[in-house]
């Protein structure tokens, strides 16, 4: 039940973000056709946003990633008696690195197809409207870190499936909270200004 609760909260908090995000852009844009009309959306987005660099772009991209297949294995144990019942070996003969590797794949095509999509929807180009000192990006590595220890602890709980230490699940769930919040700082920063 408290992992259902938190993967909702997850959920409300992405949700929260892009939205976030979205009204930053809808801000941005009625501050500047106020000084010049002749500015689209399209336009506004591809004269404000803001090179950060490969590497940034990078460490970007992979916490996405992350995030995703942190929160598939977060939604793993209690999904296993499903899996089961339908024939997918998840710990044996290589089920939870063949579930890992289908994960990032279709993490990254769906990060990769967000392209197409409207810009508040583009996740690895969330940070091209903000400025970011250096500081700041290199904080984009501690989610990372944090998405790999709750990945762990998921993992941990699916191979000792039926016996799943509650208390790792809550640690898994908080972290992936916790990287969450990381990857929107941004975000949230430029609504309090």
């Amino acid at each position: 039940m408290i992992q259902m609760i938190l993967a909702g909260m997850l959920l409300v908090l992405l949700l929260l973000g892009l939205l976030l995000h979205r009204w930053n852009l809808e801000r941005i844009y009625r501050r500047l056709s106020e000084l010049s009309s002749g500015v689209s959306r399209d336009e506004l987005y591809q004269k404000i946003a803001i090179d950060h660099g490969a590497n940034f772009s990078a460490m970007v991209f992979s916490s996405w990633v992350a995030f995703f297949v942190a929160f598939a294995y977060y939604l793993l144990p209690p999904s296993i008696p499903l899996l089961l019942r339908f024939g997918f070996l998840i710990a044996e003969s290589y089920g939870l690195a063949i579930f890992a590797i289908s994960v990032t794949v279709l993490a990254s095509v769906l990060i990769l197809a967000s392209r197409g999509f409207p810009v508040w929807l583009r996740l690895s180009d969330i940070y091209s409207i903000y400025p970011m000192p250096l500081n700041q990006k290199k904080l984009c590595f501690v989610p990372v870190m944090l998405l790999w220890v709750s990945s762990w602890f998921s993992i941990y709980n699916s191979i000792s499936y039926p016996y799943v230490n509650w208390m790792l699940e809550v640690l898994a769930g908080l972290l992936l909270l916790l990287a969450l919040i990381l990857l929107f700082i941004p975000v949230f920063k430029e609504v309090g200004r």
